[in-house]
């Protein structure tokens, strides 16, 4: 028999051998996700190992209490085969690889990681089998440990042994990785290591728990306060049923929610999380084919998994388990409301008959209704958890232990008055406790988690580690001084002192408070401490600003920014908040920081830069959408500084001072609510109606803010009330655009002229009319206003009337007749009347069957109802000037443009309308287009056009459409310059086109005018092309299988498909007439010539145009098509076939071997393509 003395001397020699191993584990590069993995589970293993030696040392004074270690338990630890001996083996073998050689060696060059991903796995398994040994010495299972008394080393071996067959190659890691953005595998270890070894028993014994776990389906709900243990309780169960016996029929996933990223756990993202983690413990070496074809579809282009193609593939795999088991903490945490939450409970249902749910929450009344047949067990803290929680605490408190000793009542007297009083314990008091931890840290270590905590506490958005890097490295700079890579601290170092007060998320490195109650706590109990950090973080925000490494100002492309964004984290948070906390600070503490920000050019314009940006950087010219020469006095009015406005016009900045987009300090500071600082401009001498590019005024932004206090104030100094901006806008339109009434009431009592119309005959009446606001509109009526004389107030009673305004139209109505000399009728607006004259001969009106004169009566009223649905803009020369003229259509002349503030180019299409016209559907076409092109826009692809603006210019009879410029033309000219293209060249364009149109699919629309003139050329060298020209496209669903959902006779000639000009009567199609029109380009691009035409009528061929297509009569004429292989023809058989529901699909084509041989760079190259273009 082992006594508790030797066994102490063993395990405290293991101990320094395990800190030998975490020494030079530090001192390692690369490996870092193996390295930081084995680092983890050493620890962890460690943590048991000290634990078990604490209650040796306590064994003979504690031998007859419940906790003292059993000798049996400790006869299992010792001997040549017991643990410990085993993990000292495992501990050798690690440090004589780790061990450096010698020290010039090591001098001269950084040790690298030595290990396989196959030998890191065999000494985590290692590892992991130790811990549960230790774990069940600690918790005295004699039963269990019986079974491991014969324990060798080269059993540990079998697990690893057994886990070979799972092991991936780097590819295959690669693929599962990329899977999901979501991985909660490190965060249950983490969450299931801080478990009370003994606690949670009572749940996993409940009958309902074992019902759940017995039965074959199901949703077992588990709601309970914040703070009574859920997240535990779920690492528990998900413990619990990962260590049922094995069995490949059954599976346990599992979802841990955080409330604040609730963005980022979207139903996709989540699903993904769990597919994730069938592959990653899947026994078979091989990934099934459909995540290998779904990984090389995205890869290629850089694009996520949809829903519908993670649920496809997920379901399949479910249904492989006879129970397949989710677990989800926090189901409150996961979205942004209950019902979306609910919404993915759904989806994971919908995965198959084999899925059973188990999630945990707070309560709410909307929870308690969908879980109402749904099993139920209430979480709370239980007494029990209670005392063996508490009765491992006090054994680990060596002063505390000693008294008890001394008097064992003690024990039971301690635990039950804080069982007693945690009856009424609050979040507070847990908050309280754990910085009481952090405070018996030594002086230095306080400091350091005072700062951190605090920041993250009080920062204005999400910090990471690299953020919190950047801000403790630049406090200790000094003025002047660069920021370099060595300045950084470690970041173990920030984030292991704060006691578990906050938590960085293993993926993003986003660092967060370890529950959202933490951001009350500390802003109830701990105000000055927080604007203590809040001005730290201000002043830190203007060192960083200032640092000389912007000294170049602003990034000049893309590419640069992002490397800026990615090499210094914290500037977008710097330039975006440095303001924000000064309102409630001294602003003499920080004046000297300001002056110097303020008084270095390069800094405001990096600064400015920033500023600017938008959230999505995922299209061209996402860094340089900003005006330039903005002044510093500018930048300041963003933020509620009229303090320090004051002291910048002492310094002689200038009051009035604009940028390109000419807007003042006063127009900023209006547009943002700031009504201080608007007065302390006017008192300071700022012009009042100076007006920006698009000749707005400081009152006119106020007014579309609907912001009433700097209403008054820029009323109360003189501001015209009506001021016209660009196409005669008011400050009262704009009120009544922002939807508050007093807002507009303020300048209507001001004096402002409600009868004022836009260049399209709108006024603030048939706004408020036409966008349902009863309210308001109702007051402008009570004012005297009426709807004007025109088919801007008939839409707008017609459109109220739709949304059930009744009354109101039947009061306007009424006021309209009895005041107005005529009833309503239309303006002579050319845009109205000469719409329907736009010409395009091969488009039809709509689908849905209508009269030519049902649509000529009705179209102009149709179309301007239509783009009434549209965000558009009125006032294109303001903003653009207009270029030379690139090309010319049946519907519009295109031309270049560029940004009058940006100065970056576009294309424009200008629509011009003839006021004589009738034909509607002509219009219609239009309609169609801009449809089409917003829905796709709201989530863009690299190779489709993209829209950045639309104008309507009523007086010139104009619509502009602002798109993407494509510099180098048509692919229809490319392809006569050249006569014919290689096959590789084709293979580049079709790879881009194929993927475009395989996303139009994804989201149900069909283009159905896919030709040589509608793919557009952005670069002659890589080939890069934008599909463009959609006002032929339809949504139509994505039932790929669903062949009547149009019937409309519409295309052209040449690139019809043959069901399109079938008879009327069998005319059916979908997406498939995407992949003829693909088939006759391709057979166009390798030759020069199309497959089908008339010219090729003749005695000998007596088929028109029409029998050709329909016949699919075409051939591969020598000796055009002598140099194509044989796989290129395949291909276009396969899509120029007459039977479409025999025709390739668009994932067929991708995945055809000619298309395989697509370089993987194809797609890199286009989006490269895509840099702005700046005069």
């Amino acid at each position: 028999m082992s006594d508790p003395l030797s066994v102490s001397t063993s395990i405290l020699a293991v101990l320094q051998l395990a800190a030998t191993v975490t020494r030079y584990l530090k001192d390692i590069k690369n490996g870092s996700t193996d390295r930081t993995r084995l680092r983890d589970e050493l620890r962890s293993t460690v943590c048991l190992l000290e634990m078990l030696q604490d209650r040796l040392e306590d064994a003979d004074d504690i031998f007859d209490g419940g906790g003292a270690l059993m000798p049996q338990s400790i006869n299992t630890l010792s001997g040549p085969d017991g643990p410990l001996h085993l993990f000292g083996q495992v501990l050798e073998e690690v440090i004589a690889e780790l061990a450096p050689q010698d020290k010039l060696r090591r001098l001269a060059k950084p040790f690298t990681w030595p290990f396989d991903k196959k030998k890191v796995a065999e000494l985590l398994a290692s590892l992991e089998r130790l811990k549960s040994h230790f774990n069940l010495v600690l918790q005295n299972n004699v039963a269990d440990l019986a079974k491991l008394a014969n324990l060798k080393l080269d059993k540990l071996n079998d697990k690893v042994d057994n886990s070979e067959a799972r092991a991936r190659d780097a590819d295959t890691q690669k693929i599962i990785h990329w899977i999901s953005p979501l991985s909660f595998r490190a965060r249950h270890v983490s969450i299931l290591e801080s478990v009370q070894p003994g606690t949670g028993t009572w749940l996993l014994e409940h009958a309902t728990f074992r019902n759940w776990v017995n039965s074959t389906s199901g949703i077992l709900w588990c709601p309970g306060i914040p703070g009574a243990g859920k997240t535990r309780l779920s690492s528990l169960i998900i413990n619990h049923l990962e260590q049922e016996p094995p069995d490949s029929r059954s599976f346990c996933s599992y979802i841990y929610c955080d409330y604040n990223q609730r963005s980022s756990q979207s139903n996709v993202t989540l699903l993904s999380s769990l597919l994730q983690q069938v592959l990653q413990n899947s026994s078979s070496e091989v990934l099934p084919s459909e995540v290998e074809t779904l990984y090389s579809q995205h890869q290629k282009y850089n694009t996520r998994p949809t829903l519908a193609q993670i649920t496809e593939i997920l379901g399949k795999l479910v249904s492989t388990f006879e129970t397949f088991h989710v677990v989800i903490d926090a189901l409150d945490e996961c979205a942004e409301s209950e019902e979306e939450a609910l919404r993915f409970i759904s989806a994971v249902s919908s995965l198959g008959s084999s899925v059973k749910i188990l999630c945990t929450s707070r309560s709410s009344s909307i929870f308690d209704s969908y879980f109402n047949t749904a099993s139920k067990i209430e979480i709370s803290a239980q007494e029990e958890d209670i005392r063996t929680f508490l009765s491992a605490c006090i054994q680990n408190q060596s002063r505390l232990s000693k008294h008890v000793r001394s008097d064992p009542t003690l024990k039971d007297d301690i635990t039950g008055a804080i069982i007693q009083e945690s009856q009424g314990i609050t979040l507070d008091a847990t908050y309280s406790d754990a910085l009481e931890r952090i405070y018996s840290q030594d002086p230095d270590s306080v400091e350091l988690a005072e700062l951190i905590l605090f920041w993250v506490i009080s920062a204005r958005r999400s910090l990471t580690v690299r953020d919190l890097q950047h801000l403790y490295a630049t406090r200790e700079l000094s003025d002047g001084e660069s920021l370099e890579e060595d300045d950084l601290p470690d970041d173990d170092i920030l984030t292991g002192v704060c006691s578990g007060l906050i938590i960085v998320d293993a993926e993003s490195q986003v660092v967060r408070p370890v529950h959202y109650t933490a951001q009350q706590y500390f802003d109830k109990c701990h105000q000055v401490r927080m604007q203590e950090a809040k001005l730290d973080l201000t002043n830190i925000s203007l060192a960083y600003l200032t640092l000389p490494n912007f000294s170049s100002g602003s990034c000049t492309s893309d590419a640069a920014m992002a490397l800026r964004l990615k090499e210094y984290p914290f500037l977008n948070y710097a330039a975006k908040y440095w303001g924000s906390e000064l309102a409630q600070l001294d602003c003499a503490d920080v004046w000297p920081r300001i002056e110097r920000f303020v008084s270095n050019p390069a800094s405001v314009e990096a600064a400015n830069q920033a500023w600017n940006l938008k959230a999505d950087n995922h299209y061209s010219n996402w860094s340089q959408e900003f005006p330039r020469h903005v002044p510093a006095l500018v930048l300041v009015s963003a933020f509620n500084l009229p303090e320090v406005l004051r002291l910048m016009a002492a310094q002689g900045h200038d009051i009035d001072a604009r940028g390109s987009d000419g807007e003042t300090a006063l127009i900023r500071s209006a547009t943002f609510g700031l009504t201080e600082n608007v007065q302390v401009l006017l008192e300071l001498g700022a012009k009042i109606d100076v007006q920006d590019h698009m000749d707005e005024t400081a009152l006119q932004r106020a007014a579309r803010s609907g912001d009433e206090g700097v209403i008054r104030v820029l009323l109360r100094w003189g501001a015209k009330v009506n001021m016209r901006a660009s196409s005669n806008w008011t400050a009262l339109m704009s009120a009544v655009s922002s939807g508050n009434i007093e807002a507009v009431k303020i300048l209507v009592e001001a004096g402002a002229d409600f009868e004022v119309e836009t260049v399209w005959g709108d006024s603030a009446l048939s706004m408020a009319t036409r966008n349902g606001q009863e309210a308001i509109a109702n007051y402008l009526s009570d004012q005297g206003a009426i709807l004007p004389r025109g088919p801007a107030g008939r839409r707008a009673s017609i459109i109220a009337s739709r949304k059930g305004l009744h009354q109101l139209v039947r009061k306007l109505t009424a006021n309209y007749d009895a005041v107005a000399e005529k009833p309503l009728q239309r303006q002579s607006s050319r845009i109205m009347e000469g719409l329907s004259a736009i010409q395009e001969a091969e488009i039809a009106a709509s689908d849905a069957p209508a009269s030519h004169s049902e649509r000529a009566d009705s179209g102009p009223d149709e179309f301007l109802e239509a783009l009434e649905e549209y965000n558009y803009s009125i006032g294109f020369t303001k903003r653009y000037d207009l270029g030379d003229r690139v090309g010319k259509g049946h519907f519009a002349e295109v031309f270049t443009c560029s940004n009058r503030v940006t100065s970056v180019r576009y294309a424009v299409k200008v629509y011009t309308i003839k006021p004589e016209g009738g034909d509607s559907y002509k219009a219609k076409g239009i309609i169609l287009e801009f449809k089409a092109l917003q829905a796709i826009q709201e989530n863009p692809h690299v190779n489709i056009l993209r829209v950045v603006d639309l104008f309507a210019d009523y007086p010139l009879d104009k619509i502009y459409m602002v798109m993407e410029l494509a510099p180098h033309g048509e692919l229809f000219n490319y392809i006569v310059m050249k006569q014919y293209l290689s096959e590789e060249d084709t293979r580049k364009i079709f790879t881009q086109l194929f993927s475009a149109l395989e996303f139009l699919h994804g989201l149900g629309w069909v283009h159905r005018d896919i030709k040589p003139e509608n793919i557009l050329m952005l670069d002659n060298e890589s080939l890069a092309i934008k599909i463009a020209d959609f006002g032929l496209a339809k949504n139509i669903g994505t039932d790929s299988g669903a062949w009547g959902l149009t019937t409309t006779l519409c295309g052209t000639p040449s690139y019809v498909a043959p069901e399109i000009i079938a008879d009327a009567r069998d005319r059916k199609y979908g997406f498939s007439v995407d992949i003829w029109s693909c088939g006759v380009v391709m057979y166009i691009c390798m030759c020069g010539f199309p497959p089908f035409s008339d010219e090729l009528y003749s005695q000998e061929f007596p088929f028109t145009l029409s029998q050709q297509i329909k016949g699919g009569r075409f051939d591969y004429p020598s000796p055009y098509w002598d140099k194509v292989g044989d796989p290129a023809l395949e291909l276009i058989d396969s899509m120029l076939v007459v039977d479409m529901e025999k025709r390739f699909t668009v994932r067929q084509c991708l995945e055809h071997p000619w298309m395989r041989e697509t370089s993987p760079q194809i797609l890199s190259e286009a989006i490269r393509s895509a840099s702005p273009e700046t005069i």
